[in-house]
């Protein structure tokens, strides 16, 4: 199973969240949350040239859209959302590993900014999920650790970390204990109704060999799930909930 916290979708969703916000949050921890406010805190002083530069990327034309963002960089180095932006045109063409440079450039910059606690948050959990997809998960741990340092209470951020501590493809990773108190919080937060938090202390549970408990949240998160969100989740989590019967646990890409 292809879970959508991470991979393909997360690459997607960089890009194209970063021109507008989505007034919902989208699913907790299946997607990214979004860099809205990110992109809404743009400094005016080239607004308009970083706008140009992301609709060059957004229409296939990563190249040009690169070359525009240097030359906003060349002009401002201490733009800090140049450097994020071209951290997502450099995720859609693959280039992983420069993408994570551009955003520690970026998070870096945005502290000496003095940025909201909030925004600088959600730069660290993209450069974890930006790890993530480049299969560097110690590093993403350690990004996503740094994010909810700076906001405890950020339930993506926390579903997240739960998540890569449960099913990590790195033992050295995992650790199923922290994993189940991460997303006992995060499930606390949302009021016990989001299926995808409940879904993450199914999988904790499970690294943990507990399967009674993974079974019994399992069942719980597919209930949780709305209309919409069984069309999109419910058969990858009937997939789990048999691994879990089986005594499995769930393991990420």
């Amino acid at each position: 199973m292809k879970h959508t916290r991470y991979g393909t979708v997360w690459c997607h969703i960089f890009i194209l969240a970063v021109l507008s916000w989505l007034c919902t949050r989208p699913l907790l921890g299946q997607t990214s949350e979004g860099w809205g406010e990110i992109w809404q805190q743009r400094m005016s002083i080239g607004q308009a040239r970083l706008d140009e530069a992301f609709k060059l990327a957004e229409s296939g034309k990563a190249t040009e859209a690169l070359a525009r963002i240097d030359s906003i960089i060349n002009s401002n180095p201490d733009n800090w959302r140049a450097h994020f932006l071209k951290a997502a045109v450099l995720v859609l063409v693959k280039r992983q590993d420069d993408a994570l440079q551009q955003i520690d450039v970026s998070i870096k910059l945005a502290k000496k900014g003095n940025v909201s606690q909030s925004l600088l948050a959600q730069l660290y959990s993209s450069k974890a999920r930006t790890c993530i997809d480049a299969h560097r998960y110690e590093d993403a741990r350690r990004a996503l650790d740094g994010a909810i340092h700076i906001d405890p209470t950020d339930t993506t951020s926390l579903n997240d970390l739960a998540w890569l501590l449960a099913t990590a493809p790195e033992p050295h990773v995992r650790n199923p204990h922290r994993a189940i108190a991460l997303a006992q919080k995060c499930c606390g937060l949302n009021h016990w109704t989001n299926a995808y938090s409940i879904d993450t202390l199914a999988a904790a549970y499970a690294a943990k060999g507990d399967f009674n408990q993974a079974v019994r949240y399992q069942q719980l998160a597919m209930q949780a799930l709305n209309k919409s969100e069984k069309a999109d989740q419910l058969a990858t989590m009937q997939d789990r909930l048999k691994l879990y019967s089986n005594h499995q646990s769930y393991q990420g890409d």
